[in-house]
């Protein structure tokens, strides 16, 4: 009693990180890494690219969530983890009748009006919150892969179908520092002694 917590206890600051929690991030990125090795190599077949780039989008969108969504917002998760894969539903009417393609190749649907779309139906509807504003987070995750993956997005559609794109050099450089962040350094900050200092 009034002692400091064991290696397992739950803290004032938050419970004791387990070494797999530590790991997932960099997991994670590496999984992003990987997939991109992949999908670099040759080229590959639409449905196969697809299927690796939509791993990938999850495994980033994982990789966000993990490092930066408060664990109060855990609700978001899933719903944030549908809406980084789903937005891409958007490319078969481009793919099959060449309808909704911006000038940057992606669909203008790609953009930042989505989300705002999303965001503003959640504020509406108070049942539907979670599910809105979780699709919506999910859909920014899905937009930082894209702005560094192939040609860009158009993230201000409609007002304008420029694509704008990022070197993946510094999509790489982001994600690993997001990475170490959440493995590294705000992990233990979550297993502070209650009354240490």
């Amino acid at each position: 009693m009034g002692g400091r917590p064991g290696p397992d206890e739950p803290t004032r600051t938050g419970r004791s990180p387990r070494p797999a929690e530590r790991l997932l991030p960099v997991a994670l990125l590496l999984a992003v890494l990987v997939l991109d090795g992949v999908i670099a190599v040759r080229h590959w077949p639409l449905p196969l690219l697809g299927g690796l780039d939509e791993l990938a989008h999850l495994a980033t969108a994982g990789l966000l969530l993990t490092a930066l969504l408060p664990e109060r917002r855990g609700r978001l998760r899933p719903w944030a983890l549908v809406g980084a894969v789903a937005i891409d539903i958007d490319h078969v009417p481009m793919y099959c009748w060449d309808v909704g393609s911006a000038s940057s190749g992606r669909p203008g649907t790609h953009s930042l009006a989505v989300v705002l779309v999303l965001l503003a139906a959640g504020t509406l509807s108070r049942r539907l919150r979670v599910p809105l504003c979780g699709l919506a987070l999910g859909v920014l995750c899905h937009l930082v892969r894209d702005v560094a993956t192939g040609p860009g997005v158009p993230l201000l559609w409609p007002l304008t179908g420029t694509s704008v794109s990022v070197p993946y050099v510094a999509h790489v450089a982001v994600l690993t520092s997001v990475a170490m962040a959440a493995a590294f350094w705000r992990g233990p900050s979550t297993c502070a002694p209650d009354g240490a200092g």
